[in-house]
Order: structure tokens, then sequence, then C-alpha cells
């Protein structure tokens, strides 16, 4: 009990870090395989947010507590390798990006029911 406290306070100053920072950004996530309309929305779709700069390398997946766990690869476009592979709490989560070389990337979200939820960062 005092670990899960101590850790949801860590993730909670982390968020709050980031916010403050104003470097928060955004990832539009789109259903892999979905209409392309982009009118549908699933009931696990988590909000996804990066902050990149060199104070701070976050990736930040809220999930609203929907479901348990998210899994989360980031991988490169240009040679289809997976570069962090992760698995995430469904509530809320951080995972640093810091060792991702610059450029783009795509990460691809899956939910436990096996819906894909991919962006860009």
């Amino acid at each position: 009990m005092k670990r899960t406290t101590v850790l949801f306070f860590i993730i909670l100053f982390t968020a709050i870090q980031l916010l403050a920072d104003g470097n928060l950004r955004s990832i539009t996530l789109n259903h892999k395989g979905g209409p392309r309309d982009g009118v549908q929305m699933y009931y696990d779709m988590p909000a996804a947010y990066y902050s990149y700069d060199t104070k701070a390398q976050w990736i930040i997946i809220d999930g609203d507590g929907v479901v348990s766990y998210y899994d989360v690869e980031i991988s490169s476009p240009l040679t289809n390798t997976v570069e962090i592979c992760t698995q995430v709490d469904g509530d809320y989560d951080t995972f640093s990006i810091s060792s991702l070389p610059t450029g783009t990337h795509v990460i691809t979200i899956t939910s436990p029911s096996g819906n894909v939820f991919e962006g860009t960062i």
C-alpha cells in the first residue's frame, strides 16, 4: 500500500512538472484499421501526450481507468524497428523516451480488447 502511494505521487509530480513547463503536446491517435472519416470514438481509446525537450522526455498515457493496461510500442517509421516496448497502467502512466534518437517516431497503443491506436511523435 505504501509503495503504491509513493508511486502515485511520483507520477503525479512528473505530470505536474510537464504541465508547468508548457512543453506538453497532445498526440493525435487514430484507430488502426478503423473508419477513415475519423468520427467514430472507441471506449478504450486513451489520451496521449509527449514532452520532448532537453529537460523532460516523457510520454503520458491517460486511459481514465477504462481498461486495466495498454501495450505501447514506439518504432522508427524508416526502419520499422521497435525502439521501446512497454506496458502501462490503464488509469494513468508515464514512461521515458530519452533513449530515442532525434526524429519522427510512431507510437502504437493496443488495448486489452484488441483495439489498436496509432500516432506520430
